[in-house]
């Protein structure tokens, strides 16, 4: 079971940010970690997607959307074994 970890976040972020409630904002934080860090290379894009609580494809939209590019190829056999689990889940869907 996951343990979660609490964060003060001062309500103007809020504001700026466009988000009206708590759970949006928790949305709007676990998508933008989840970009960086596969962006940084250090999880894969379904990975990524879990993370963000939202599908493969969205996740892979969502970095269209924003620009952001597409990394090639898994760096290691555990992040492509990873990746090939995350495409047979989605495809199971």
């Amino acid at each position: 079971m996951e343990k979660p970890v609490y964060v003060e976040v001062p309500s103007e972020l809020m504001d700026v940010l466009g988000v009206r409630d708590v759970k949006s904002l928790e949305r709007h934080f676990r998508l933008l970690l989840a970009l960086d860090l596969y962006m940084s290379g250090k999880i894969s894009l379904g990975k990524a997607a879990e993370l963000a609580g939202i599908s493969y494809d969205e996740f892979w939209d969502e970095l269209r959307r924003r620009g952001l590019k597409l990394r090639v190829g898994p760096k290691t056999i555990e992040e492509a074994e990873r990746e090939y689990e995350a495409v047979r889940e989605h495809a199971r869907k």
